[in-house]
């Protein structure tokens, strides 16, 4: 059955940007699920434009030598392995590690693997917390609390994304509370859950 893993295999296929196209992971053995990412080992002719190959803009990805592991805006998760060639990234967003977490702890969790899942959350939820505190020594002018702010009621809000079972969705709430609470702090910046949103709409998660 076709899906959007076997669409973009066949676009790679086709793509004069490749030699060679080698699949690996559950697509080769039709045994993906609605979380399932797409793993795929790639030979490029020359540096490889990353969002021009696959015909979608990135939304957040982790790199490691040759290996990105990558959440296109419209919520494809794909592992690229380039032999060949350098890889050529979009300019980073400043939250784009905590981003990528999200998106790995919604499939975590929508695997119903809570143990990866809720490290990751809690990671989300720190960060949360740290664009609060921030907000804090902002506003009163040093980073010396010795008794509470306003803004300590909000560790309610974080400790609350535990309150509930844990689903995929839980990673939504924690990336919104980072977004909101840095846009606060600083007002140019435009919280985007567009690619997890889209993960989530995808899986049926």
């Amino acid at each position: 059955m076709s899906d959007w893993r076997h669409d973009l295999l066949d676009r790679l296929r086709a793509s004069p940007l490749l030699a060679a196209v080698a699949p690996y992971g559950s697509v080769t053995t039709d045994s993906t699920d609605g979380w399932s990412d797409l793993d795929v080992r790639v030979e490029s002719r020359g540096p490889l434009d990353v969002e021009r190959l696959l015909g979608a803009r990135l939304w957040a990805w982790q790199a490691s030598g040759a290996v990105v592991r990558l959440v296109t805006a419209d919520g494809r998760f794909v592992d690229l392995t380039v032999d060949g060639a350098d890889v050529v990234l979009p300019a980073p967003p400043a939250d784009l590690a905590v981003r990528f977490d999200a998106a790995l702890a919604a499939v975590r969790l929508g695997r119903g693997n809570r143990l990866i899942g809720l490290h990751l959350v809690l990671g989300i939820g720190r960060e949360a917390l740290v664009e609060s505190m921030r907000t804090a020594d902002a506003a009163t002018g040093t980073d010396h609390h010795p008794s509470p702010t306003p803004w300590d009621a909000r560790a309610a809000e974080v400790a609350a994304l535990t309150a509930s079972p844990l689903v995929p969705g839980t990673a939504l709430r924690a990336l919104e509370l980072v977004g909101r609470w840095r846009a606060e702090r600083e007002p140019d910046v435009v919280p985007d859950t567009s690619g997890l949103r889209a993960l989530l709409r995808r899986a049926g998660g």
